[in-house]
């Protein structure tokens, strides 16, 4: 059989049926795309920038939210006490890949804090298609505790007496006895210490220094902060003895700078050579020698808490003071001044490569080439006291070791920046260089701190401090 050459043919469409089919394809192609930007739709991300769960009158409500859409309206509501409010309402136009929310309680009239539980709601909203075209939301809820009341202080010494690049020390009651606390000395801060052997888990005991340069008029007191930012502050009765300290002018001779600068130079990899013998001694003479007591005053914060010594400091044995703590130093070179540093120590000679002894007990912190004070000894006392022996010609102490007071640690020598075989000795109380002189004087010792932590301690603290009879008053 056979088959004329006419086929089957599908159906035909009018022009108008083909318009409206595209449109309808369109159509679902555009639901289809807004259905998947709407469930594709990311929320935003909200988290707390400081922690929230114990609120003081200080502590502020801090809040990072971001989204990539951005950011169409954010609210935090507060509720306490039966009292629900909302204390910050933002929206933005145009819209903000982030921003950071923050509620100060203690600024905020329209809403007072209580003393008590509450509990905080932060919602905010993107610019996306979800939620039908809305924006998707995201909620962070939180419980707190407010507490407002600040810590109370009690200061339980009566006068106190400082020395200008000397120390004291206040003891004092602060509750609740969990606050942090300790003396502020103009912008100086000595953190405080629990009352070794004290029945009172609230009594605590603060040695603060006045910097040699600070002003003798520098306001002091006893600062406290409890977990919730609360703060509080109490005054104590000081009387301050002003000093004046030495100006000394100091030459520069080539054959000194030939000696001192190439061991310094070598032994410190982070120094770059200028290229002028002079150039590099000031490099020394002043950038280490910051980047020395920068160091110096970190090591004193890993100090171990507690007191490591019990008998008064010694100076060492039949030496000769050849230059104080504090002497203004004026460095001139080819009859120019060229350089302006402060001696923060004593320099004590004997003979050459002299035996030297630890000034008390204590850990060895440091032993190594260190920068301007040469080969260097640092005993850590506790509580942030600390001794440094530079310009040693050798050390015979390692890291970690517990030494004894008398105990030999070295020879004294002429490394580092130093002219001639001496000793320099410093002490350091949390990051504060001081005047040795006081803590190699016994009666000091006995009237500014012994005392003191024997009457509030229970009889704890350094023993045997009383000087012995016809102990000479250090000068």
């Amino acid at each position: 059989m056979r088959y004329s050459g006419a086929g089957r043919r599908g159906p035909r469409y009018s022009p108008l049926a083909l318009i409206l089919m595209t449109l309808v394809g369109l159509s679902l192609l555009g639901l289809l795309y807004a259905a998947a930007r709407m469930l594709m739709a990311s929320r935003p991300t909200v988290a707390l920038a400081e922690p929230f769960d114990v609120v003081g009158r200080n502590a502020p409500l801090v809040v990072n939210v971001k989204d990539d859409h951005g950011l169409k309206a954010a609210r935090i509501t507060v509720r306490q006490g039966g009292l629900e409010q909302v204390v910050l309402e933002r929206t933005y136009d145009p819209p903000r890949t982030m921003d950071v929310l923050r509620w100060e309680p203690s600024q905020d009239k329209s809403f007072k804090l209580q003393e008590g539980p509450g509990h905080v709601v932060v919602w905010v909203r993107n610019d996306s298609w979800g939620d039908f075209m809305k924006g998707r939301t995201a909620i962070l809820e939180k419980d707190f505790t407010a507490r407002l009341v600040p810590p109370r202080i009690e200061v339980l010494t009566g006068q106190h007496y400082v020395n200008q690049g000397g120390c004291d020390v206040v003891v004092y009651r602060v509750t609740p006895a969990a606050a942090d606390s300790g003396v502020q000395v103009g912008e100086r801060y000595f953190r405080a210490f629990p009352m070794p052997g004290a029945q009172d888990a609230a009594t605590r005991f603060a040695i603060f220094c006045l910097p040699y340069d600070a002003p003798a008029a520098t306001g002091m007191h006893v600062k406290a902060r409890d977990e919730a930012s609360n703060e509080s502050q109490a005054s104590f009765s000081t009387r301050v003895l002003a000093r004046r300290f030495r100006t000394r002018e100091l030459p520069l001779e080539d054959a000194f700078l030939n000696k001192v600068v190439p061991e310094i130079m070598g032994q410190t990899p982070s120094l770059t050579d200028q290229g002028d013998l002079l150039k590099n001694y000031l490099q020394i003479n002043g950038d280490l020698r910051r980047t020395n007591n920068e160091v110096l005053a970190k090591l004193t914060r890993s100090s171990r808490p507690q007191f490591l010594w019990s008998e008064p400091f010694e100076q060492l044995g039949s030496s000769q003071v050849e230059a104080q703590f504090a002497d203004y130093r004026s460095y001139v070179y080819k009859g120019k001044p060229v350089d302006r540093q402060v001696h923060l120590g004593f320099d004590l000679a004997t003979t050459s490569h002299a035996p030297v002894t630890a000034a008390n007990d204590g850990v060895v912190v440091l032993a190594e080439f260190f920068g301007i004070y040469g080969n260097s000894v640092v005993i850590d006392h506790g509580y942030g006291l600390m001794s440094l022996y530079g310009h040693l010609s050798s050390f015979g102490v390692n890291v970690g070791d517990a030494v004894r007071r008398g105990q030999v640690i070295g020879n004294s020598g002429a490394t580092g920046l130093a002219g001639g075989d001496h000793l320099h000795f410093s002490m350091l109380y949390q990051d504060v260089q001081v005047d040795p002189r006081e803590w190699w004087d016994p009666h000091w010792i006995q009237d500014r701190l012994a005392a003191k932590l024997a009457q509030f301690g229970n009889g704890a603290g350094p023993g045997r401090l009383a000087p012995a009879p016809g102990a000479a008053r250090q000068k």
